[in-house]
């Protein structure tokens, strides 16, 4: 998925990029004007972003796949990554006990309460690196 225009995220099976972003606006309209005046050929990198080992493709995996209206389907994880979900990522059952998402043979999917805290189970599912590099990330 690539993502286009000022503040625009991208992914590729094995990278996570974007351009500069903020969520101030006074920080917005400073990147949005050095957006507009970057020459051409510095479109051509990618100045924020990471490398995803094969933990990250699963953990972007599942929480891509959660917020879809079709949930996680567990068959098409198991054939992706040649493993199974539950031996990856234990904790994903404290969605189950908290009702914020349901079970079956097939697929798991979050309830309408676990949609309405769906930014919370992200972030709660972010891996430790991904923490550091958004804590060092300097936000504007």
């Amino acid at each position: 998925m690539v993502g286009l225009g000022c503040g625009a995220r991208s992914y590729t099976n094995t990278l996570h990029y974007s351009n500069e972003y903020a969520v101030g606006a006074k920080g917005i309209r400073d990147i949005l004007q050095a957006y507009i005046q970057t020459a051409d050929e510095l479109f051509e990198y990618a100045h924020y972003g990471f490398q995803l080992d094969a933990e990250e493709q699963r953990r972007r995996y599942i929480l891509l796949s959660l917020l879809s209206d079709e949930g996680l389907n567990l068959i098409s994880y198991r054939q992706r990554f040649s493993s199974e979900i539950d031996a990856d990522f234990p904790e994903l059952s404290e969605l189950l006990t908290l009702n914020l998402a349901i079970k079956d043979e097939d697929s798991l999917q979050l309830t309408e309460f676990g949609i309405e805290r769906s930014d919370t189970i992200g972030a709660w599912f972010f891996s430790e690196q991904v923490q550091e590099l958004m804590q060092d990330y300097e936000l504007k």
